[in-house]
């Protein structure tokens, strides 16, 4: 069905090469290196460098530089998450060449110029003061920090206001110069090149750069810490989050995965249906599953009028209690499901950036690119048993967050 080759260059970048026809390309290069990784004093670290990649190298300043992106004609980003720092690029094929030399440079000799760094540190804590006037990233935050007692889950991966503001120029390029290293990296590559073609051309840029000591990232797995939490915020509505994590088997998560569709994915998912349709309580609710390992958890979250969380709250507790008894799902669930699954996987093979990226989402977790085709075949076996199953095992001893529109006469603690 995909057309692609793996191979290692010698400095140890793992590169993966998808022909698809097109006039356009799309490259995603993950390092293994994210929050989850950082000391506590240096929270958001990984985050600073991934903006101050943008802001000049050793040869282009910040305004070369991205003058440069800008003139590629496409899209040039990058994201920091828990386990990984990625940087996306899509733009015509005929672009390939300059992107992969711009890119390269980007990740091998960033400046980390302490002026530019000045300015990028204010916003920073401008995107950090942004998240916390949102509720609904309020929400997540607070959920996380009152869930994990030390993993560094609890914290965010912009970091904190002081740990942003303790940072200096010589800590990113310490740091960077420790972590960004080829072989803890996967290049994908998705464009109409055949692949000794691609991967010559990726070589001529990235096979300079130099192969590093891969350091020690233990991460213990740890459960969520179970109990209810409440604070009050200055907002129209209440915000109500629930977090279960877990650890579950390779096998259990297809189950997982149609489970979690059903439950607050899908435009008729449960939750939507029992709270906005037939109560009239929430505009929208969903939930997030993350099988990352080890970030493997669900989460449930919606806004609602701060006199009926109470209500919404015991709903949804209600609402998994029944579909660990075998309520919601019946066997046309499944035979939609396969329609959904299947109906995703084309659209992802249809779109280059689509595609790249999820390539790289399954190398990052350590699993078969090509694993969606063999879940279409195991999701003939799964069966209702199955998902209650999971359903039994995962949804137990929540943490529960309430962020609340205005204060009650009940005290503020949490119980």
């Amino acid at each position: 069905m995909i057309d692609y080759r793996q191979c290692t260059l010698e400095n140890g970048l793992t590169l993966l090469t998808v022909v698809k026809p097109g006039s356009l390309f799309s490259l995603n290069l993950g390092i293994r290196i994210g929050a989850l990784h950082e000391p506590i004093p240096q929270k958001g670290i990984c985050h600073f460098i991934e903006h101050m990649l943008f802001k000049g190298t050793h040869t282009l300043d910040n305004q070369t530089l991205n003058h440069r992106i800008e003139h590629l004609g496409g899209d040039f980003n990058a994201y920091t998450d828990y386990i990984s720092t990625v940087f996306t690029v899509s733009a015509m094929t005929s672009e390939l060449k300059d992107a992969l030399m711009l890119l390269s440079d980007m990740v091998q000799h960033p400046a980390f110029n302490e002026s530019e760094m000045e300015k990028e540190r204010t916003v920073i804590i401008s995107e950090l003061k942004a998240s916390l006037d949102d509720a609904e990233d309020s929400t997540h935050k607070l959920l996380y920090e009152k869930a994990y007692n030390k993993s560094p889950l609890k914290y965010d991966v912009i970091g904190t206001k002081e740990s942003i503001s303790a940072l200096k120029a010589e800590d990113l390029s310490s740091f960077h110069q420790k972590h960004y290293i080829p072989n803890d990296s996967i290049l994908v590559l998705v464009s109409d090149l055949p692949h000794t073609e691609a991967v010559s051309m990726v070589e001529n840029h990235f096979g300079t750069w130099k192969r590093g000591q891969q350091p020690k990232k233990n991460v213990t797995f740890e459960k969520n810490t179970p109990g209810i939490h409440t604070s009050y915020k200055d907002m129209e509505q209440s915000a109500l989050g629930f977090l279960y994590t877990f650890e579950i088997k390779e096998e259990e998560k297809l189950p997982l995965r149609v489970l979690n569709y059903k439950l607050g994915v899908s435009g008729n998912s449960i939750l939507f249906r029992e709270l906005r349709e037939n109560r009239g309580l929430a505009y929208d609710v969903y939930s997030d599953l993350e099988l990352t390992e080890p970030l493997q958890n669900l989460m449930i979250y919606t806004q609602i009028p701060d006199e009926r969380l109470e209500e919404a709250e015991e709903l949804i507790l209600h609402i998994l209690e029944e579909i660990k008894r075998g309520a919601y799902f019946k066997e046309e669930d499944l035979l939609l499901m396969k329609k959904v699954l299947t109906t995703s996987i084309f659209s992802t093979l249809h779109h280059h950036s689509d595609l790249s990226s999820f390539m790289l989402d399954a190398v990052l977790s350590k699993e078969d690119p090509l694993s969606f085709q063999k879940d279409l075949e195991k999701l003939k076996d799964v069966t209702l048993k199955d998902i209650m199953t999971i359903a039994k095992k995962i949804f137990t001893s929540p943490t529960i967050y309430r962020l609340r529109g205005e204060e009650h006469e009940d005290n503020n603690e949490d119980f």
